[in-house]
């Protein structure tokens, strides 16, 4: 089934490129941002089914604090892209409970894969 998604990612070109192979395998990409104050009007405006957020997110907030306010007020599942994946980063960001992880530098065919995962997920939490 396709999903309805927010982007929050703060480099436009992998904005772009997510977008291009997400709405290329059937799914409804919303809006897109680089920051957090845009996402969370964002998310109010449209109540996407998942919001793919970079943890290194610039300006005010990061994406692991942007993630613990989506849990309190909003309860969206939500996916984690990351570049650094060091221990400490990968602890912080589970401990938000994100549906996924992905990784940087994300590939297409990564990408689609570990998208029908997401979506397996996503329609598990809806059963329950």
């Amino acid at each position: 089934m396709p999903k309805k998604i927010l982007i929050v990612e703060d480099n436009f070109i992998i904005q772009m490129f997510l977008e291009e192979i997400l709405s290329g395998i059937g799914h409804e990409v919303l809006d897109s941002t680089d920051n957090g104050d845009d996402a969370i009007a964002l998310i109010k405006e449209h109540s996407p089914d998942v919001i793919l957020l970079d943890i290194g997110l610039s300006g005010g907030w990061n994406g692991i604090e942007l993630a613990g306010i989506i849990n309190e007020k909003h309860h969206i599942p939500f996916v984690f892209l990351t570049g650094n994946s060091d221990y400490a980063t990968l602890e912080n960001a589970k401990s938000e409970g994100p549906l996924h992880i992905i990784n940087k530098p994300i590939d297409e065919d990564k990408l689609k894969a570990e998208f029908e995962i997401i979506v397996k997920k996503l329609d598990s939490l809806k059963i329950i």
